[in-house]
This record gives structure tokens, sequence and C-alpha cells, in this order.
């Protein structure tokens, strides 16, 4: 099975600082596995992990069940007095969030340190 083929989103929690948690999403990001992504966003959050910043650097699609899923973890973080921030968006995904303009919904950086220093 190639990589692209797979309907597998990998969420690895890569830092925690008293500041902010780091998650690096891999792989697609649609309606296969939107119901994972949101779940395991909640417990992160549940367990006080609510100022995310999400490594989207390897996230090579997503779909709209995808990006109700970000939404979904933005509420989440946002209720919880947290923010969910999206670094290193590859092209397809910045699309997508752009045309739906949810750029002006999500805050967008560039890199990983952009987000970390905002």
């Amino acid at each position: 099975m190639h990589e692209e083929d797979s309907m597998d989103i990998v969420i690895e929690e890569k830092f925690t600082s008293d500041e902010y948690t780091i998650i690096a999403l891999s792989g697609r990001l649609s309606g296969a596995n939107a119901p994972e992504f949101k779940n395991r966003i909640r417990e992160i959050i549940k367990a006080g992990k609510s100022r995310i910043i999400l490594d989207m650097s390897d996230v090579s699609f997503i779909d709209s069940s995808g990006l109700s899923a970000l939404i979904s973890g933005l509420k989440y973080a946002r209720e919880a007095g947290g923010f969910l921030r999206l670094a290193a968006l590859q092209d397809q995904a910045f699309k997508v969030i752009k045309l739906m303009l949810l750029d002006r919904v999500f805050e967008i950086y560039k890199t990983i340190d952009e987000a970390v220093q905002s």
C-alpha cells in the first residue's frame, strides 16, 4: 500500500511545555479519520494541554471532514481557554483552508517557530 492510499492520520505529541504543546500530524486528514483526530485532540485538551500548535508539514491532503475536525479542535481549545494554531501547511491544505475562508478563523503560521513566538 502506498502512503498516499493510506487512510491513516498519525497524531504525535512532539513537545509539551507550560506554554504550549506541539502536535505533529502526518498523512491525510479526511472523513475516514476525522473522528479519530477529534477524539485525540479532545483527550489532549482534557489532559490540560489546551494551547496547541499543529505541525501540518506532513499532511498531504485535507477534505471537508478534515476541516470540520480542525474546527472542532479549535472550539475545544478555546472552550478550555487555549488556542489551536496551524503551522507549516502544505499547498493543498492551505488552498482548501483559504478557499473556505477559514484563514480568517485559524491562526496560520509558515513555520513552527513563528507559531511558537506569536
